[in-house]
């Protein structure tokens, strides 16, 4: 008897233990590794500078993913980027096989941010060499003031 009621205790244990793992599988937990693009990048970008991923799906697109400018000591100091860019499982909108990656380099030291003309494609997890070759021209920023509501509060 004793061994019938440890046997049932130990299965509904192991069921205990199983269920949450096999139900977080089929929910897509944890998410998928990104897609890392990387290469060097065009004259004009520097050390320091922001880099963002930018997908974009038919008429929508979505920022995916934000890296750096590094030197890249294999390459003589050359500047060169990388960034991660998450799979729509993560962020709606983001990476599907055949998505088309964009790069932003932004504001830095004094220079406007830059789009690159240059595009990838979003093919699923893991690196992909992409050099940017060349830089859209420099985007022009707006001077922005405070409103006021016309009964005076800021809601």
């Amino acid at each position: 008897m004793k061994r019938a009621i440890l046997l049932g205790l130990g299965a509904l244990g192991l069921a205990a233990v199983l269920l949450p793992a096999v139900a977080m599988a089929d929910s897509g937990f944890p998410p998928g590794p990104p897609a890392t693009f990387y290469g060097t990048t065009p004259a004009g970008i520097s050390v320091g500078q922001g880099v963002i991923a930018i997908v974009v799906n038919g008429a929508s697109s979505t920022v995916c993913g934000a890296g750096s400018v590094v030197a890249d000591t294999d390459n003589g100091g050359k500047p060169s980027y990388a960034v991660d860019v998450v799979s729509a499982s993560q962020i709606t909108g983001c990476g599907v096989s055949g998505s088309t990656v964009m790069f932003y380099f932004t504001p830095f030291g004094g220079h406007s941010g830059q789009l690159a003309t240059d595009t990838a494609t979003w093919t699923g997890p893991g690196a992909t060499l992409k050099n940017v070759t060349t830089l859209g021209p420099l985007l022009q920023s707006r001077a922005s003031v405070p409103n006021l509501a016309k009964d005076g509060t800021n809601y």
